[in-house]
């Protein structure tokens, strides 16, 4: 019987083995190494303040393995021989596999801020964090969130909806482009200043000072220096892959994960990587680039399920989709948006719409504007954009089409649903009417360019 190990018990770990193991029933003898406590769903932590949901809901239990005949056990692997095909734990235990999955997440980025480790200053992770920023918001009337990334983002929006004064510091001067272009920079930062989020852009933090009752959060605004109060501070500062097991092993990988091909190999036979950790290719450039993201995790640990089992299914890629609601506006971003594709592409064609999420003759329908980004000589879409009520549905459709190679003739085909509580009205599908601005701006400029106009 073959051995599958498991570094990490994250829903990357999980899935590669349950996969494997249903493929190929008691062909495999399987365990997994945890250090982490508990298995959290990290997506709920903003839910959790707001009362959504609970610590205790958004755990899962150990169930989810044991069922399957996995053993976990509670070490931190230390160490990987990958001569030996052999594990060892800080506990000093060493097993064996014939097959190994990486599968060790990331941890998040604390700057080098003085005060940073005090009490009160909570990352954003494990349940032990989200427990903790709960029970501290609710005795709390200011906050400062350091990061205007999603993570930064949303936790801003949550502690506002729970009544705090929210002052979300950023060191970039604005929404990172690779989340958003400026178009929507505007509105992301439009809303969350309607709901009173103070946003200070370009600005530093350099020093979180313990007081008797409150904290000053020391920040370096455009060189000028000012101090804001705050009972409780969370650092959202992005994440970095945890790479210290395959130290001194000849595993390749760069400082933003481990780097893998299409079916999650790493460049080690019957060594595989997922999730966090990993760097897979993107479906729209071809370059190894991190994702981040729940969705693209299981996604990639089904395909190392898949090679393990003998299925040579290959990963297509990610699209780096993903969405959020914040203050009751959502926003989705798929593939490139237009100023990394304009970067990446010598044609580029852009179209917009403007719908909404409801039939417009129904009181309840609310406004949602969608751009299309395509490029290349094909006018493939690698590109989406979506901001108001109601983004997912044309979010998943871009993200298909981007992972199938779609171009604007292609989803001008597109066969869509209308239903007056359900859907725009049939005449304004976000994805169609975008495509065809799109296609009307590729016409004009060859007629131009043939002097036709």
């Amino acid at each position: 019987m073959k051995k599958i190990l498991a570094i990490g018990c994250g829903g990357a770990g999980m899935f590669s083995l349950i996969v494997a193991a249903q493929l190929k029933k008691n062909k495999f003898e399987t365990t997994i190494l945890s250090d982490e406590a508990d298995i959290y769903c990290r997506c709920s932590t903003p839910y959790i303040l707001t009362g959504e949901t609970t610590v205790a809901d958004s755990v899962q239990p150990e169930s989810m393995f044991t069922k399957y005949g996995f053993t976990i056990v509670h070490e931190k692997a230390v160490q990987i021989d990958t001569a030996k095909k052999q594990v060892q734990t800080a506990a000093g235990n060493v097993f064996d596999y014939d097959y190994l999955v990486i599968a060790t997440g990331a941890t998040p980025v604390k700057p080098a801020i003085t005060g940073i480790d005090g009490a009160g200053v909570y990352t954003v992770r494990t349940s032990a964090d989200a427990a903790g920023i709960y029970a501290a918001a609710k005795q709390a009337q200011r906050a400062v969130v350091i990061g205007a990334g999603v993570i930064g983002m949303e936790m801003a929006g949550a502690l506002r909806r729970m009544g705090l004064a929210v002052s979300l510091v950023e060191y970039g001067p604005s929404i990172s482009p690779n989340i958003a272009d400026a178009e929507f920079s505007e509105k992301i930062v439009a809303n969350l200043q309607a709901h009173d989020v103070q946003i200070m852009f370009s600005s530093q933090v350099m020093e979180i000072k313990q007081e008797v009752h409150t904290k000053k959060v020391v920040i370096n605004q455009a060189d000028n220096m000012v101090e804001v109060e705050a009972d409780l501070v969370v650092v959202a500062t992005g994440i970095k892959p945890n790479l210290d097991v395959i130290s001194g092993t000849d595993i390749k990988a760069n400082k933003l994960g481990i780097l893998v091909d299409r079916k999650m190999r790493t460049n080690i036979k019957n060594i595989y990587a997922c999730g966090d950790c990993c760097v897979p290719m993107s479906v729209v450039t071809g370059e190894n680039k991190p994702s981040s993201l729940a969705s693209s995790s299981v996604q990639q640990a089904k395909i190392v399920g898949y090679q393990m089992a003998g299925y040579p299914i290959a990963y297509a890629g990610s699209t780096g989709a993903f969405a959020f609601k914040i203050l009751e506006k959502e926003y989705a971003c798929v593939g490139l948006t237009e100023d990394v594709a304009r970067e990446k592409f010598k044609w580029v064609a852009v179209g917009r719409a403007q719908s909404t999420d409801l039939y417009q003759d129904l009181q309840a329908a609310q406004p949602l504007e969608v751009k299309l980004i395509f490029a290349g000589p094909m006018m493939r879409l690698v590109g989406y954009e979506a901001f108001g009520t109601g983004v997912i549905a044309s979010a998943e459709v871009a993200s298909l089409a981007i992972g199938l190679k779609l171009n604007i003739l292609k989803l001008l085909k597109f066969n869509y649903i209308a239903h007056p509580s359900l859907t725009p009205w049939p005449f304004m599908n976000p994805i169609v009417m975008a495509s065809e601005d799109a296609l009307g701006k590729v016409v004009k400029k060859v007629k131009a360019f043939f002097g036709k106009e």
